[in-house]
């Protein structure tokens, strides 16, 4: 009897070590595919972060180039209604970037005695400037010339 007991435990042995192999197996699969589940969501989060990031900094180069805009029609502003001489190259800056602000500082301009005389401020025009300063000086020296 003994004997038909150890031959019974050894065959349930031998049945149940396949089954925990099989098991383990099966474990370590779902393990496997877990982490290449978690890897592939990664990713993606990563890729998502990258294009979130490049948006990011087109927006804050915008709006970067929206505030110099701003703080340059500021100071145009500023000086206009001190009274001071300001170029009409910052006057058309102001009245294309901000009309409320041009309207305003005219209106509150205050009438100087010595009014401060200021260069072009805006940088916009000066590049156009400078391509069309060299026509209108030939231009303005024969305009000189002639005798109406």
């Amino acid at each position: 009897m003994r004997v038909m007991n150890e031959r019974a435990v050894d065959n349930s042995l031998k049945l149940t070590r396949p089954r925990l192999k099989a098991t383990d197996d099966d474990k370590q699969l779902k393990k496997r595919q877990q982490l290449e589940q978690e890897l592939k969501r990664q990713e993606q989060q990563a890729e998502q972060l990258k294009r979130e990031m490049e948006a990011s900094k087109k927006q804050m180069e915008a709006e970067k180039d929206a505030f110099k805009i701003y703080t340059t029609c500021l100071e145009i502003a500023r000086r206009i209604t001190a009274g001071d001489k300001v170029p009409s190259k910052d006057h058309h800056y102001l009245l294309e970037h901000d009309p409320a602000l041009y309207g305003k500082s005219l209106t509150l301009r205050i009438e100087k005695e010595d009014p401060e005389e200021y260069e072009q401020l805006s940088e916009d025009e000066e590049s156009t400037n400078r391509m069309s300063e060299i026509p209108s000086q030939n231009s303005d020296s024969s305009a000189i010339n002639i005798k109406i």
